[in-house]
This record gives structure tokens, C-alpha cells and sequence, in this order.
């Protein structure tokens, strides 16, 4: 009689988040992103460097301050938080506002940096991302 062995290759296997998982890393990427945009505004806000493209006082305030508000969120979504997810979604629209904003500006021929541009297109993607993986529990 011949014996027919299980199939363990790695190709078999299913990798899956649980809630707590998509939580923990929904809120690590809310964490970094919000580091991150913290500490670049905080250089140029104290004047502790200068970049080689225009900047928008009003766009440097705004990221500073939505990178605490990721910091209150990244915090909220590791502990599971209803009210994180409420803050997770309404990240992910003022991004995706001022996004499309800097790109009206841009076709309008006024002075934004591409790279204001690119940054905002990054964060409004991260922030999609992050309310995608909290979807489910959520139910919304």
C-alpha cells in the first residue's frame, strides 16, 4: 500500500491577520508616518533646515499637526479603540482634500513643490491603507 504524505510546501500555507493583528499594524504605520511627518515639519518649522523647493506655511502647520493627530490615532488603533477608527477615517479625508487641493494648485500654475505633492499622495495612500485593514471589525 503506498502512503501518500501531507503536503507541507510554504505555498500551502495561509497566512492570515487577525483583528488584533491588522489593529497592531494599522497602528504601527500610523505611528511611524506620524513620527516621521512630525519630525521633517518640526526641522523646517524651527528653522533647523531649509529645503530647495517652495514651501507652504499653511501645508508645514497642517502636517505637523495631523502627525500628532496620527500619533492620538496610531495609540487609539493599538488598543483597539472605536474612536481611532473614527480618527483613521477622517485622516484619510483631509488628506485626500488637501491632496487634491496641491494638485488644483499645481494645474492652476501656482507655486507647490512636487515633492508637497508626492508626500500628501503618500500619506492619503498609507491612511487608505490603514482604514482598510481596520475595515472589518468595524463593519464600515
Amino acid at each position: 500500500m503506498k502512503r501518500v504524505m501531507p503536503r507541507t510546501g510554504l505555498s500551502e500555507k495561509k497566512i492570515s491577520l487577525t483583528s488584533r493583528n491588522k489593529y497592531r499594524v494599522a497602528a504601527l504605520l500610523a505611528l511611524v508616518v506620524g513620527l516621521l511627518t512630525i519630525v521633517e515639519g518640526g526641522i523646517v518649522l524651527l528653522g533647523l533646515g531649509t529645503n530647495p523647493y517652495p514651501v507652504l506655511p499653511w501645508l508645514l502647520r497642517y502636517n505637523v499637526a495631523m502627525g500628532f493627530a496620527s500619533l492620538g490615532a496610531g495609540h487609539g488603533l493599538w488598543r483597539e479603540q472605536r474612536w481611532a477608527e473614527t480618527l483613521s477615517r477622517i485622516i484619510r479625508s483631509c488628506h485626500g482634500v488637501v491632496f487634491l487641493l496641491l494638485a488644483g494648485m499645481d494645474l492652476l500654475g501656482m507655486a507647490v513643490a512636487v515633492q508637497s505633492i508626492g508626500a500628501m499622495l503618500f500619506r492619503t495612500a498609507i491612511w487608505t491603507g490603514i482604514t482598510m485593514l481596520i475595515k472589518q471589525r468595524s463593519g464600515g
